[in-house]
């Protein structure tokens, strides 16, 4: 099986600026960490908090698009842009996607948990379930 451009891109890839858009139409860029996720090599996951933006905005219309971006969302002006479908995971596969990342990011995710932990801990408290997103590109 050849490996699309998208896959290719990505494997060297840290960040992706992952592209929602409102009901308008209007894209909305977050610069989200991802890991590859499942067999297929086009699909991959993203944490993220369940009452999120994205999510609900992915909840509205699960068509997406990535580019390559830094930390803080940067993109370079040759960036590709790719397009997909997501849809959001809950339970085992949230985990899953969790886990993914976790191998990913390694010490970094690590940290991130940590503080992450230590900021929700006077915040009132959301019965949600977890959910992650899981996005397939198309080319």
């Amino acid at each position: 099986m050849v490996e699309s451009r998208s896959a290719q891109v990505l494997k060297s890839a840290k960040y992706v600026s992952l592209i929602t858009f409102r009901k308008s139409g209007e894209p909305v860029r977050s610069p989200v960490w991802f890991a590859q996720f499942g067999v297929n090599p086009n699909c991959y996951g993203v944490i993220t908090e369940t009452n999120a933006g994205k999510v609900k905005r992915i909840r509205a219309n699960s068509k997406i698009e990535i580019q390559v971006c830094d930390i803080k969302g940067g993109i370079e002006a040759d960036a590709e842009k790719f397009s997909g479908v997501a849809h959001l995971v809950t339970g085992d596969q949230a985990i899953a996607v969790r886990k993914a990342i976790s191998k990913r990011y390694g010490l970094t995710y690590k940290l991130f948990l940590i503080s992450y932990s230590v900021s929700n801990l006077f915040k009132k408290k959301d019965e949600l379930p977890e959910t992650n997103i899981v996005f397939e590109l198309t080319d």
